[in-house]
């Protein structure tokens, strides 16, 4: 019989490195995303503590997104780094991802679901940085300075940093200049676009990182690829990820993803063709 669970209440006192000790202890593990270098486990009845290549980000944003909007969003409780690696302990969400309560659910609770989510994603570009004017903005993760910057917009190995809006387009115009000059393509006038404003980005709104509370509550987790972007960014990183799974690919999937994050095609056809340099060309 598995041993009970103490509470965050009866750990909360435990050193950094004691609060690691009970997490390599632990056999509460979750899935692991084999794109992430990342582990989640629940050291208590209440909390869960991912450890790994965590971005310093992930935490200021989170925190951010809880204290100017209504998103529900797991209350951070501790930040430490142990052993190379960065470890954040959260609240533990009780419940089902959107993933894999999707197919259990009627037509009124998936509409609800998709209108929720528009709603978070208009919610988080209307987010700012207390103290810094949005068009001071850099693009990329939150934080001081710039930082490199992850998702599937970059590749593999990331992008950045970038300390301007110009400096990201720049970025864009080689990749489009090696894909032409490597691949031979694409032939017609293409570019980058510029003319949307750099606003919060979540970066990975898949639906395994939805969860569905015993109340029905839709929780957002995992922002890691998040930070500021221009405003098509959501689309791309959504049409990315695993809702085909659920809606099926074709139209289904391009109307419920630009209702939910807006319609962006023409962009999302532009960074689909330069992606051999965006993911083979990375030192060209």
């Amino acid at each position: 019989m598995p041993l009970q669970l103490r509470s965050w209440a009866d750990i909360s006192s435990l050193s950094d490195e004691e609060l690691y000790a009970v997490y390599e202890a632990c056999e509460h593990e979750f899935p692991r995303d084999p794109l992430k270098a990342v582990s989640i486990r629940r050291i208590a009845s209440d909390v869960v503590m991912k450890v790994g290549m965590v971005p310093g980000s992930e935490p200021l944003t989170m925190d951010l997104v809880r204290k100017s909007t209504t998103i529900p969003v797991p209350a951070i409780r501790r930040t430490f780094s142990i052993n190379n690696y960065n470890a954040i302990v959260m609240d533990y969400i009780p419940g089902e991802t959107l993933a894999d309560c999707w197919g259990t659910m009627g037509l009124w609770r998936r509409f609800r679901a998709v209108w929720t989510i528009r709603g978070y994603i208009r919610q988080l570009r209307r987010v700012v940085v207390p103290g810094i004017p949005r068009e001071e903005l850099f693009p990329g993760p939150i934080g001081r300075e710039p930082s490199i910057c992850y998702g599937p917009m970059f590749g593999e190995y990331g992008g950045g940093p970038f300390a301007s809006y110009d400096e990201l387009t720049a970025f864009f115009a080689h990749k489009l200049e090696v894909n032409r000059r490597v691949r031979k393509t694409p032939t017609e006038d293409v570019a980058f676009d510029t003319s949307l404003p750099l606003v919060l980005t979540h970066g990975d709104l898949s639906p395994y990182n939805l969860i569905v509370d015993r109340e029905s509550r839709l929780w957002l987790i995992d922002f890691e690829f998040s930070g500021f972007y221009p405003q098509w960014f959501e689309y791309v990183a959504m049409w990315s990820s695993t809702w085909d799974e659920h809606f099926g690919g074709g139209r289904w999937k391009y109307w419920i993803i630009g209702f939910m994050a807006g319609f962006y095609r023409v962009q999302a056809r532009f960074l689909a063709k330069i992606a051999w340099a965006i993911e083979m060309g990375h030192f060209l």
